[in-house]
């Protein structure tokens, strides 16, 4: 009898139909390993007195050309594109482009991406500049710029072209970016109603900030979180974090009973040392592992995708054979929980290279590949 009754529960499970995919679901589906290219977003090589406007070289947009190319060929199905289009709009009403040289850049490397059958990404990045210049990421001004951003890219296709909201929302609320957000989105869906968005949450797209929020009532949004723990590996020798972040060098990864990391004296008695103190477990893979499962597990909950817009390691300090170890515990993790993700960054100091060359290191390729063997078989 209960031989019977096993069998019918296995004919029945086979028979029941799988819930139907989203749109959004669907094309996160396709996503799978990316990676990020910047520059466009790169506004502190440009003139603060002209509120950075002209931090797009002809010459160095040109160059990148080929990248396009190089991030293809390396297997990578997703390129994100981060651009700082507030520096080139003008800070009062009605926010016109001032610099016309940089939105035509921006069109140049979609067009690029997408001739290299890339998803692309157009992300919204570093509205606030660098926090000195007024008005210069007011709900309004943002709100103006995708006005302009999706009626430039409303014809692409949607089947590959990503709208990314803001990178990063911070010094901000929860409730305020909310608001904030589900103003972005009803302007967007006015002029482009079917491509996909692609949003985070506040506190620099944190994780838990993630964990903490619902999802928006649009059906068409993937949800993004960004990834660098443990944040003393991944950012040791950043000049533009924490404090104490500069003078730390010679963190291992993992932790290592025979490493003793020093505490520089400026981190004394603040959070950098309190992340030292923690690190034989923040840097230990099941909690790693752990953390990129509870997003998951959001995303599951709440029946949308996820997408992991950035992780990586800098390598003023970090060894590259421990950037590879930790490249591929992330790379392995996302395998198994089939989530897509996008690196942090193809050709700057986050880049996968063997030191001196534009070769992506034999053991990075390793952790990229782990992402393939761990994914689920569909």
């Amino acid at each position: 009898m209960k031989i019977k009754l096993i069998l019918v529960l296995i004919l029945f499970l086979c028979f029941v139909p799988a819930q139907p995919q989203s749109v959004a679901q669907k094309r996160a589906g396709r996503m799978e390993a990316g990676m990020n290219l910047s520059y466009l977003d790169n506004y502190w090589l440009g003139t603060k007195e002209k509120k950075f406007a002209d931090f797009v070289k002809v010459s160095d947009v040109a160059k990148r050309e080929k990248m396009f190319a190089d991030i293809a060929k390396a297997g990578f199905k997703t390129v994100r594109i981060p651009i700082n289009f507030g520096a080139w709009a003008s800070l009062k009403p009605p926010y016109e482009w001032e610099n016309k040289e940089g939105p035509e850049a921006a069109d140049l490397f979609v067009k690029w991406a997408l001739a290299n059958d890339l998803n692309v990404i157009i992300d919204l990045h570093h509205t606030e500049l660098d926090n000195s210049i007024p008005g210069a990421a007011t709900t309004e001004r943002i709100v103006s710029l995708w006005k302009r951003i999706a009626e430039r890219y409303k014809n692409t296709d949607r089947e590959k072209v990503f709208f990314e909201l803001r990178n990063e929302p911070h010094d901000i609320s929860a409730a305020d970016w909310r608001a904030q957000a589900e103003q972005l989105i009803k302007t967007v869906r006015a002029v482009a109603p079917n491509h996909t968005l692609i949003v985070g949450f506040h506190d620099w797209n944190s994780r838990q900030a993630l964990i903490d929020s619902k999802p928006f009532p649009d059906t068409n949004i993937i949800y993004t979180f960004h990834y660098y723990d443990p944040f003393i590996f991944t950012h040791q020798g950043a000049t533009w974090s924490s404090e104490g972040l500069p003078e730390l060098k010679n963190v291992p990864f993992p932790w290592s009973k025979d490493a003793k990391i020093q505490t520089p004296p400026i981190a004394k008695g603040k959070w950098i040392e309190n992340q030292i103190n923690s690190y034989q477990k923040d840097s230990a893979g099941e909690k790693m592992f752990a953390d990129l499962k509870a997003a998951k597990e959001w995303a599951e909950k709440n029946k949308v995708p996820s997408f992991l817009g950035e992780f990586g390691s800098f390598n003023k300090y970090a060894a590259l054979d421990a950037r590879c170890r930790h490249a591929e515990i992330i790379y392995s993790s996302l395998g198994k929980l089939n989530i897509p993700s996008a690196w942090w960054e193809w050709d700057g100091g986050f880049n996968m290279f063997e030191p001196g060359t534009t070769k992506i290191a034999d053991c990075m390729r390793k952790a990229i590949e782990s992402y393939a063997a761990q994914k689920p078989v569909e």
